[in-house]
């Protein structure tokens, strides 16, 4: 038993075939939408708006903009100080008393000839003149009475009230030119526009920024987008861009697929032109008939039944003969070949102690054979070299993986190296005398014992073939 596989299976150190699966699965399909997202009109939108966005110019601009207030502004300074001296007592008496009408009646009575006459008599009667000097007398009465009279009495008085004296004071200050300036601007439409642009708070919203932003961040959850940002720096891709899939059969279309698969043995087919079974082996391969596709699934078939095929004897070369079981085998040999790459199939591990089932890589010269499993009365991955008939094996056991159970076997084949996996976990590594010449796949299923354990299948859910891409 191998201990490495025991102890990995025991400690769960082999990952469930259907996680892997479902994983890689799920991972092909994701390239395959990140791909296309990648030679998208949506995705170039996407990172035009991205780069917009995420800007240091954008994102000071949105700052500015949305820290953008009335309060503490100039424009509410401007206001405060139109406010306060329009408050102002003495700026607020100066205009009471521009529109007054004491203001209007003195302002007329100083620039009309109303008061012509009393300034007149006025400067010319400094006293009153002799009784006996009757026109002297009159001109006395008449500038008396006008010196008596309401327009003479306030054209004097209303000078020296506190009303009038504000107003002088206030006319050419400089709170009334900077009130009357304020008031002019603050009155302005375009002062209340800016106001009350300040004092929306949904003035970003409303920029051809906040839209650009919106479309980015509806392009960004869009799932799409979000795949491709899940994986554009990651490296979970390595493999589907670095290997292209050669060949592949999931078995699902019923039956077999005769452009990749021919069900007589390669060097049977190069020599003699029809099956024939080695010495020891107690199987007829029975020319397709054993091989089935059902549920996606090829089973290659070992039952217990009366054939008559050919045996090759060292001594008298082929003979006929009849066989108590039937069997069959596959290759794509003359089909499809490769040199290096990676071969994986998924197997249902099954082996039976009187049967062997091999899937392997060979040459069209049967020298040497990379062996991605045999299972039954032998359980091992590796390599076999025929060397003078002298057979030399590089193996790594496979007892203790539990049986029953569907596996992903997985060789890498490069220059100089081989390595065998399960369900991705390596287990054997050869780095020596590595076959370098292209070879095909192998399937069969031999009868070693006689046995009564029949029938048995030699059950394959898929295989693929990948090679790097140049």
């Amino acid at each position: 038993m191998s201990l490495k596989l025991f102890l990995l299976n025991a400690l769960g150190g082999i990952k469930a075939t259907s996680k892997i699966e479902s994983e890689k699965e799920i991972l092909w399909k994701d390239y395959q939408a990140f791909t296309a997202v990648e030679s998208s009109d949506e995705l170039k939108e996407f990172l035009k708006l991205q780069e917009q966005v995420q800007a240091d110019s954008f994102q000071k601009q949105k700052k500015e903009l949305k820290g953008l207030i009335f309060k503490g502004s100039p424009e509410e300074r401007q206001l405060k100080q139109y406010n306060r001296l329009k408050r102002k007592k003495t700026l607020r008496n100066y205009y009471q008393t521009l529109t007054s009408s004491d203001l209007k009646r003195y302002e007329e009575l100083k620039s009309s000839n109303k008061l012509d006459r009393y300034f007149e008599l006025k400067e010319s009667m400094s006293h009153k003149p002799d009784k006996n000097d009757e026109k002297a007398m009159e001109e006395w009465r008449e500038f008396q009475s006008l010196k008596k009279s309401d327009d003479v009495n306030f054209f004097h008085k209303y000078p020296r009230s506190k009303a009038y004296r504000n107003y002088l004071h206030v006319k050419d200050s400089e709170d009334l030119r900077e009130f009357e300036s304020l008031q002019k601007h603050v009155e302005a439409d375009e002062f209340k526009q800016r106001k009350a642009y300040l004092d929306d708070p949904k003035k970003w919203e409303k920029t051809e920024q906040y839209k650009a932003e919106k479309q980015y961040e509806s392009l960004k959850n869009k799932q799409t987008i979000q795949l491709y940002l899940k994986y554009k720096d990651s490296n979970l891709f390595d493999f589907f861009k670095s290997w292209d899939l050669v060949f592949e059969d999931r078995f699902d279309q019923g039956t077999l697929d005769e452009s990749k698969w021919k069900t007589v043995l390669y060097w049977a087919a190069e020599t003699v032109g029809h099956n024939f079974s080695q010495e020891g082996d107690l199987q007829a391969y029975n020319d397709g008939k054993n091989v089935h596709l059902k549920d996606a699934r090829l089973k290659l078939q070992v039952k217990k039944d009366k054939v008559n095929s050919f045996l090759w004897n060292s001594t008298f070369g082929f003979v006929e003969k009849e066989f108590d079981y039937s069997s069959d085998t596959l290759t794509t040999g003359g089909l499809f070949e490769a040199d290096h790459g990676i071969l994986e199939a998924k197997i249902k591990y099954n082996p039976n102690k009187s049967l062997q089932d091999v899937f392997f890589l060979s040459d069209s010269e049967n020298k040497q054979r990379i062996n991605l499993l045999e299972a039954g009365a032998i359980n091992r991955i590796g390599l076999l070299r025929m060397n003078n008939e002298t057979a030399h094996h590089e193996t790594f056991s496979l007892a203790g993986l539990a049986t029953g159970k569907f596996y992903i076997f997985r060789l890498e084949w490069e220059k100089g190296k081989l390595s065998w996996k399960i369900n991705d976990r390596e287990l054997f590594t050869i780095n020596s005398q590595v076959p370098d010449s292209p070879m095909f796949i192998n399937l069969a299923s031999l009868v070693v014992h006689e046995t009564r354990t029949l029938p048995h299948s030699f059950e394959v859910d898929w295989v693929r073939f990948y090679q790097p891409k140049n």
